[in-house]
């Protein structure tokens, strides 16, 4: 970041005593810290602290230690090596705040009320905050926080502001308050620390830019550097309004997120290069927090998990950014690390998990009691490969409409009113190129997810919107 010319000396000194004011303000809000860093053993009986890095728009498969060879990724390889990584996990809805309500509440986004961005939270649902420092935890908050209308400062002590979708800057300093966090923090209290990263979501203004080059490469000595187009990049199927919509509004141009029209394949593959160094960026960002904790007195006793709201298009079925289905926009990485205490460098590829798994997981290690209605399921006992039966199958949404369930063999897709009805076998056919649901043969495959679907939704307890109507998902149609 360039500075002022005039140089950090230019401040009026007034400005300087009131900053100083401030800081010295928020710090008398915060517990005591001791400066002394060296490492002490941890007790094991103890209760272990938090660390919850949560990444904005990462893809599960778009991660080096998951197979993506585009992309480097280090540190996020650095905990999935050390510790359990499921890539079978899903966003409960595959865009920013109705995911990231589902993180901190336990409950599916039609009873958070969080259906798309800027929906308030049910605000009769407590948080993970709220619930952890009832049950003797410190929590802290620092980064994106983004659920419309509830007060992180409310819920937990706050390290650093939101950064307002600004990953370049922003994660900067998310990362840094993080780091004098765990240099200073005294360990009389355990905490909870959740770190809001941003990136890759830069990708976005990667997109709101393309109107620059009009679709043309604007670099062609990258040409070797460019990964190839996904192999469903150019799927011919039907697919429901809301898609075919979508993808005809990013077609014309007109709009911020318009033009795509004339992009070339080239710049198909410079969207991706693109996405895969976001992603980079946020790697760097990961290891220095990694760094800091292996370094301090809480390395032997922090639970360290990363998941991420929702992925991205990055080119699969043509798609770009987010609030769709498919795989690349719904499944997002969910790994859990605590060297010493669990299995490492285990890739599970078997179980379903969800964004609304992270509150009992985290009261399942804390070894506090759950609030009344999770939805969620503890990955614990998966974590530590215990023998245990598990659920056989997840649920998302999108919008106020779109609706998935994904069993162990399947995905089923559908819109409420929209007679297109997609169904993909998911074993062997992971790039969801051929929709099952179109012939008879899987009729009955169709029917008893339809089925399941309806019979779990109807076990919510559905949030009012703020006109006081019910959401779609209360009945089925």
């Amino acid at each position: 970041m360039k500075s002022d010319s005039r140089g950090p000396a230019a401040i009026p000194r007034r400005d300087f005593l009131k900053i100083s004011a401030g800081v010295a303000s928020a710090l008398a809000v915060m517990p005591s810290f001791a400066m002394n860093v060296s490492i002490i053993p941890s007790d094991r009986k103890q209760k272990p602290n938090f660390l919850f890095l949560n990444l904005d728009q990462l893809s599960c498969e778009a991660i080096r230690h998951h197979g993506c060879t585009a992309v480097k990724t280090p540190n996020l390889d650095r905990i999935a090596r050390q510790g359990v990584s499921f890539t079978q996990s899903y966003s409960t809805n595959p865009v920013c705040c109705p995911a990231r309500s589902s993180w901190f509440s336990g409950r599916y986004t039609p009873e958070t009320g969080v259906m798309v961005n800027g929906m308030p939270m049910a605000r009769e649902i407590p948080d993970l905050g709220q619930w952890l420092r009832r049950n003797g935890y410190q929590v802290f908050h620092t980064g994106k926080w983004h659920i419309p209308q509830r007060d992180v400062s409310r819920s937990f002590t706050v390290l650093g502001s939101d950064p307002k979708n600004t990953a370049s800057l922003g994660d900067i300093v998310t990362t840094k308050s993080v780091e004098g966090f765990l240099r200073n923090y005294d360990p009389s209290e355990p905490f909870f620390l959740a770190a809001g990263l941003l990136n890759p979501h830069d990708i976005c203004s990667f997109v709101l830019t393309n109107t620059m080059y009009r679709g043309v490469m604007p670099y062609p000595e990258l040409a070797g550097e460019l990964p190839p187009l996904p192999p469903n990049f150019n799927v011919a199927m039907r697919e429901p309004q809301a898609i075919v919509a979508r993808k005809e509004r990013y077609m014309r141009d007109g709009g911020e997120e318009s033009g795509l029209g004339r992009w070339k394949e080239d710049y198909w593959r410079f969207y991706i290069w693109a996405y895969y160094h976001y992603i980079a960026m946020v790697d760097a960002q990961v290891g220095l927090i990694l760094d800091t904790l292996e370094a301090s007195r809480f390395a032997g006793n922090t639970v360290v998990i990363l998941s991420a709201d929702h992925g991205d298009g990055h080119a699969r079925h043509k798609m770009i950014l987010k609030s769709f289905l498919y795989d690349e926009a719904a499944r997002v990485p969910l790994m859990i690390s605590w060297p010493g205490r669990l299995p490492e460098n285990v890739l599970d590829d078997r179980h379903l998990v969800s964004g609304v798994d992270l509150f009992p997981t985290v009261c399942d290690f804390a070894g506090v009691p759950t609030p009344p209605d999770m939805r969620g399921y503890s990955l614990r006992p998966l974590a530590e490969n215990a023998a245990k039966p598990w659920r056989d199958f997840v649920v998302s949404h999108t919008g106020l409409d779109g609706r998935m369930i994904r069993t162990n063999g399947y995905k089923l897709i559908t819109y409420r009113n929209d007679p297109v009805i997609q169904l993909f076998d998911m074993k062997n056919d992971p790039w969801e190129t051929k929709n099952l649901a179109e012939g008879t043969a899987h009729a009955s495959v169709v029917k008893d997810h339809l089925k399941t679907l309806d019979e779990f939704e109807a076990k919510f307890k559905v949030a009012s919107l703020p006109n006081g109507r019910r959401l779609p998902s209360e009945s089925s149609e």
